[in-house]
């Protein structure tokens, strides 16, 4: 089998905030891009693209990931939820309600990732744990 032989583009089928898609993307996609260009849901941001920054988290099956650093064809089946996902600006969580002021670029981005810690928390609270 050749380089040429491998296909590069394949159907994923995943829901994301609640709707199933079915989307055809190129395999080396990042599941950011995928949200971003193919989907239009753009409050996911693109901050650091090394994933140090935290804008560009979501939520695969309830974990957090970065988006940027993941591919969308890893994610076929998964359940994706975004921050517009977590609801509208006249019906959010809490913690989006208090952070919806943003009008440049980072303060978008510390929103971003700042909106989707506590939403985490509040769904799973941790278990109490020892420190050692």
């Amino acid at each position: 089998m050749q380089a040429t032989d491998i296909p590069s583009d394949t159907t994923i089928k995943l829901t994301v905030n609640g709707a199933p898609q079915a989307i055809t993307v190129d395999v080396r996609t990042s599941l950011l891009d995928m949200l971003r260009e193919r989907l239009h849901l753009t409050g996911t941001k693109k901050g650091c693209d090394h994933g140090q920054c935290g804008a560009c988290t979501v939520h695969v099956n309830g974990r957090r990931v970065n988006s940027c650093l993941t591919l969308a064809v890893m994610h076929d089946g998964d359940e994706i939820t975004t921050i517009e996902g977590l609801g509208t600006p006249t019906t959010c969580i809490p913690c989006k309600r208090h952070s919806l002021p943003a009008t440049d670029t980072s303060a978008a981005i510390a929103r971003q990732a700042r909106s989707c810690r506590p939403w985490r928390c509040s769904r799973n609270p941790a278990v109490p744990t020892t420190r050692r």
